[in-house]
């Protein structure tokens, strides 16, 4: 049996990971707004691997490379919708802005939800929790980035916005992907076993 000592260290290591995880996302939308915003994502996406190697956590690298897989799949389907105000790099008819905001947007929900994952225990519990984590994350982000950073995407800016909120100015058909891709996220990587280990197993190896 682990000492008492070794528990609160353990639990001392789960509260940094989150804190720097926090200060990770502070530190990206700061960087959205006084920095090229392009550069900012690509930044934070390949920053992204590093730090995972640095916290100790290898195994949510298929969890961000599962998130640039669908990233990659929406431009694809959805890459004539996004036009912007900026003037953002192109390769093969997509644009770099959204794809690596959608990666690194997937994959940064997923890390502020793997600290509470543990909290739910069915597919259906752990799904609801991603879903309060993402859908506000979703809208906060683009509200900040409609009001605060100043990115219009001007290909469908004719459209109006969501209520109250008056962001994501898209077809309707384009909002409905963006509520719905998270949820698509989250349940490939529980259907193929890729969620992260809930904090309660982890400490029960530390109990032994």
């Amino acid at each position: 049996m682990a000492s008492g000592k070794d528990n609160v260290s353990f639990f001392k290591s789960i509260n940094l990971r989150l804190s720097m995880d926090i200060l990770l996302v502070i530190l990206i939308m700061l960087l959205l707004w006084f920095w090229i915003p392009v550069w900012t994502v690509v930044l934070a996406y390949i920053f992204s691997f590093p730090y995972l190697f640095l916290t100790k956590r290898r195994n949510l690298l298929f969890h961000l490379l599962l998130a640039s897989f669908i990233a990659v799949v929406w431009l694809l389907i959805a890459r004539h919708e996004y036009g912007y105000n900026w003037v953002f790099p192109v390769i093969a008819g997509i644009n770099l802005y959204p794809l690596f905001a959608w990666a690194i947007g997937l994959f940064g929900v997923y890390l502020l939800f793997s600290h509470y994952s543990h909290n739910a225990s069915t597919y259906l519990s752990k799904l609801f929790l991603f879903i309060i984590t993402y859908w506000p994350l979703l809208i906060a982000a683009e509200w900040l980035a409609f009001y605060v950073w100043g990115i219009h995407n001007v290909a469908t800016d004719m459209y109006p916005g969501l209520p109250i909120c008056n962001c994501m100015h898209a077809p309707h058909w384009m909002q409905f992907a963006y509520f719905i891709i998270g949820p698509i996220y989250f349940s490939i990587c529980y259907l193929f076993g890729l969620e992260a280990r809930s904090r309660s197993k982890r400490s029960k190896k530390y109990n032994r």
